[in-house]
């Protein structure tokens, strides 16, 4: 597989970003045509076709108060989001490196993980209304369990023989878990933190639904009307948020550890 994917780096003259390239636009071009020729068919009450939904979606930016409904989202779902990470990552490689903790906690976390979010958001309501630190404890919930249990597998992963020579050079814990744990786990823990961004996103919706603000407000108000064209703008838009966080997190990721980057390109 591998060989005939260089054969047709060197056929196509293309370096191997831009062959990734090519392929990501065909793909999307591809996946445009087939929805504008659904879309024309079973009409826009049902599925709205992209020729439709980009105009629609062009036309919202006419809406001055979009760009602060987006900032308020983003605000309490950034939130939300750093609170998973600073509260499941070390308890995740902690569950990892100590094995009584690893045993206490892994299978509640195993079951909260697979519990739908929006069945607890009534819990939450009860417990902090429906404010502003209710949007972000529902954004906390729906990130922490899935970065606490990536987080885990990294910190396991770490081979025992890779401490034991940081032992033989005199290496304090301290040292040990900078410059040996976190290196090792640093591929979870990228994975870690994009997985918890989906998962903010999602829970950043769900709650807006629940309470009728934000874009999740602005999703609720285009689900009643006749045409899904303002609808599927508005997901669109979701798409657009999360592709940037994404990749912002990959620039994050090559700032802090080259050496990691620059693997994943050899293999």
């Amino acid at each position: 597989m591998e060989n005939a994917v260089a054969k047709a780096r060197l056929n196509s003259g293309l370096t191997a970003g831009q062959l990734r390239w090519t392929r990501h636009l065909v793909g999307t071009a591809a996946f445009l045509l087939v929805w504008q020729a659904v879309g024309f068919t079973l009409g826009a009450g049902i599925l709205a076709p992209p020729s439709a939904v980009l105009p629609e979606f062009v036309a919202m930016w006419g809406d001055e108060r979009l760009p602060g409904i987006i900032a308020g989202s983003l605000q309490q779902m950034l939130l939300g989001y750093a609170l998973a990470c600073a509260v499941g990552m070390p308890l995740g490689i902690a569950m990892g490196r100590l094995p009584a903790l690893g045993f206490l906690l892994h299978p509640w976390l195993s079951m909260l993980i697979v519990t739908s979010i929006a069945s607890l958001v009534p819990l939450f309501i009860l417990a902090v209304g429906s404010g502003f630190e209710f949007r972000v404890l529902v954004i906390f919930t729906s990130a922490v369990f899935y970065v606490t249990m990536v987080s885990y597998d990294g910190a396991r992963q770490i081979e025992r023989r890779w401490l034991d020579i940081g032992r033989c050079f005199s290496a304090s814990r301290v040292q040990q878990f900078v410059k040996i744990m976190l290196p090792a786990s640093f591929p979870y823990l990228l994975t870690a933190a994009r997985i918890g961004l989906g998962q903010s996103l999602r829970g950043m919706v769900v709650a807006e639904l629940f309470v009728i603000v934000g874009i999740g407000g602005l999703i609720h108000d285009a689900g009643q009307e006749i045409s899904t064209a303002r609808y599927f703008a508005l997901l669109m838009l979701l798409m657009m948020l999360a592709w940037a966080a994404n990749e912002l997190l990959r620039w994050a990721g090559w700032r802090l550890a080259p050496w990691y980057e620059s693997s994943r390109r050899l293999t």
